[in-house]
């Protein structure tokens, strides 16, 4: 169907996990004739779930979009994941949309995660809708949850639709708007009274129509139509609307407020972007507005990519500035140059039904622009703009991985990449302390997900396992150390000996070496090959296995020999002399220190401090914010590879953390004695 810019509406679907979402989203689906019968999430039918890890867990993993017409009005849905596991494609989709709608389940009312989504559609400036679903569970009230939702989110949030009964004697829904003729006495009171605060709201947008409201004590129901987008788009009103999508109660209602009252791209207005580089992304602080104009430059934001194992890499655009036909050059900000819109598509869940052009507002999908990647800005040759990415929380777990099949190492690199190319919150990296492959993700059951998908996409299976602590060895007295290495086998010999004192540096410092050699004990030439003996000696550790760190090793004095002596003997000579001098000096390892930040609803505050004083945690400040509290503490990396795990079971899910490293302390003697422990015997397993 041929649109226009204000045709257009866009709507994120957010909001805690298990509230209907996806299935309001395949109702709309079916409603609206796109596809021909109503699909299931438990029946693995969705239109919304269609990767297989979707359809085993039976719930959403990763955004969906759905493209529909209705009523002349075309509506772009985004489906988004519920559980903070996958919180990135919900970020993102927030970024693409004028309008968030955040789903309410009745059962569960305002939770953590509902409160979340609800503050993240602030941040990002767009409009707000809430949604209940589920109002004919067994005990329900609506009036008490919309009490409860108002206290959450303020008394901008005011009902639209509600239900003309609670739990089984809910049948059908009542337009405030446009209530039924029909309507018993107290329902038809209840929708006066909802109207009347809806009205004040609205009201509230224009001056000169607060003065005549004020005055007539009515506005016509022309003006409440022109007004309400505003409303929404300055944050003045949230609409309220109760749904049952499963029986289809309220649907209709829904989608009639939706294209005559939700903003379009017009209505919202300008974005913000800053003066970009021609490679898409942003180059510096300054600040441009981008408004919805058909007839500018191309300005259109990659909020999602993926590679389907049939298509390729398929990347959705939302479209900020200019228009483009299909078969037509789409700029490429990476390479300068151009990609042919071939096979360009309007999202239909996992399917793309040709699109003619891309106009300031849609949400299309490009197949097989390898180029494209997350939170790239599309721009016009000379107008360079970059649209800011989605802030997306930082990782909480992490896993060690290697290849099952020795013949997928090659593979797994670039496989990995592709993956993190979907998903801004999954990382990948090579440890340069303990030469691990490390996977990290924002909780397991995220991380599995994630190489199933590496198993099933591109056929590389791995092994996991919690990663290696990278511990340090350090001294906290003084030593000599001295090692003489002689060895005749027949023919030259081997001769070296050193002298050399061993003492702490300060935390940090690194190694420093210091050459006191006096009177030619041992040759110039030969004092670089003690230096080096000692630093491969460093970072091989001498009793753990741990790179040594904070020393300074003194070269006092040694002897040599005319004809035995060679830089590979004095090499030996410095390693085993520092070994000696370290082992004297009262060794210590050290453990690295996190920085720890925990933010979780308040009532979970004594428990989560309780299980960070287990954890050898030091809790160094508070902030509370309403109903939410964020600890700061620090806390040892050897405590926390398995904290993702404890807080969600504590917090019921609903506490979330970020670790950035602070430094090194040296560890508990009684823990420091079982690793050593464990190292010499590794070592006499291995030489046996």
């Amino acid at each position: 169907m041929p649109h226009e810019v204000q045709d257009i509406r866009n709507l994120a679907l957010v909001g805690h996990g298990d509230s209907g979402k996806t299935a309001l989203v395949d109702a709309v689906a079916h409603l609206a004739g796109a596809v021909p019968r109503r699909g299931s999430t438990t029946e693995g039918t969705s239109v919304c779930d269609f990767e297989a890890e979707e359809k085993e867990k039976r719930h959403s993993l990763s955004s969906a979009v759905v493209h529909v017409a209705w009523k002349k009005r075309v509506l772009n849905w985004i489906d988004c994941p519920g559980y903070p596991d996958f919180v990135a494609d919900a970020n993102s989709a927030l970024a693409a949309v004028e309008t968030a709608i955040v789903a309410v389940s009745s059962t569960t009312g305002v939770t953590f995660n509902t409160r979340q989504a609800f503050a993240a559609a602030g941040r990002a400036g767009i409009a707000r809708a809430l949604l209940v679903t589920r109002c004919d569970a067994e005990n329900t009230d609506f009036g008490l949850l919309v009490e409860s939702i108002a206290e959450a989110f303020g008394d901008r949030v005011v009902p639209v639709t509600f239900p003309d009964g609670n739990g089984p004697a809910f049948r059908r829904v009542v337009d405030v708007l446009a209530p039924a003729a029909d309507l018993p006495g107290p329902l038809k009171e209840r929708a006066a009274t909802y109207r009347t605060t809806l009205v004040e709201r609205i009201v509230e947008t224009e001056d000169a129509l607060m003065e005549r409201y004020l005055a007539e004590g009515a506005v016509s129901d022309a003006d409440l139509a022109r007004v309400f987008p505003k409303a929404m788009a300055r944050g003045l009103l949230v609409p309220l609307f109760a749904v049952d999508p499963l029986r289809g109660i309220g649907l209709e209602e829904l989608l009639t407020r939706v294209v005559e009252g939700f903003p379009s791209p017009a209505d919202l207005g300008p974005r913000r972007a800053l003066k970009g580089t021609p490679g898409g992304t942003p180059g510096g602080t300054e600040e441009v507005e981008v408004a919805p104009d058909p007839a500018g430059p191309l300005a259109a934001f990659v909020f999602k990519t993926l590679t389907d194992p049939y298509v390729g890499k398929i990347s959705y655009l939302r479209v900020f500035r200019g228009t483009r036909k299909a078969e037509e050059m789409l700029p490429n900000p990476k390479t300068g140059k151009g990609d042919k819109l071939a096979g360009l598509g309007y999202p239909l869940g996992k399917e793309l039904r040709p699109a003619p052009r891309l106009i300031p507002g849609d949400i299309v999908a490009v197949p097989k622009i390898e180029s494209l990647d997350w939170g790239h800005t599309v721009h016009d040759e000379g107008e360079p703009v970059a649209f800011p990415r989605p802030p997306q929380p930082r990782p909480m777990v992490a896993f060690a991985i290697e290849p099952k099949a020795r013949q997928d190492e090659a593979k797994l690199s670039g496989s990995l990449q592709k993956l993190t190319m979907e998903d801004p919150t999954f990382h990948v990296r090579r440890d340069a302390d303990t030469k691990e492959m490390v996977v990290e993700g924002l909780s397991d059951l995220h991380l599995q997900v994630m190489l199933a998908r590496l198993k099933r996409r591109f056929g590389v299976e791995v092994t996991t396992r919690l990663p290696k602590v990278p511990y340090r060895e350090t001294v906290h007295g003084r030593a000599d150390g001295h090692y003489r290495h002689k060895k005749q086998t027949g023919g030259r010999g081997q001769f070296g000996e050193c002298f050399l004192k061993v003492e702490p540096l300060e935390r940090g410092a690194g190694f420093e070496f210091a050459d006191e050699i006096f009177g030619g004990s041992i040759p110039r030439q030969f004092i670089p090959a003690v230096e080096k003996g000692i630093r491969e000696a460093m970072e091989r550790g001498v009793i753990a296995g741990y790179p040594v760190v904070d020393v300074r090793a003194k070269l006092t004095d040694g002897k040599y020999h005319e004809v035995d002596s060679d830089e590979a003997s004095f090499k030996i000579a410095g390693s085993r002399a520092f070994r000696d001098g370290f082992e004297k000096a009262k060794p210590v390892i050290l453990e690295p220190i996190l920085d720890l930040e925990v933010t979780l609803p308040t009532r979970f505050l004594g428990d989560i401090t309780g299980d960070l004083n287990s954890r050898r945690g030091r809790i160094v400040g508070m902030e509370s914010d309403g109903v939410l509290q964020t600890i700061k503490a620090q806390a040892p990396l050897s405590e926390l590879l398995t904290y993702s795990t404890q807080l969600r079971s504590i917090t019921a899910g609903e506490g979330t953390y970020s670790t950035t490293f602070s430094h090194y302390e040296v560890l508990p003697a009684h823990l420091a004695e079982k690793i050593v422990t464990a190292h010499r015997a590794s070592r006499k397993a291995e030489e046996e």
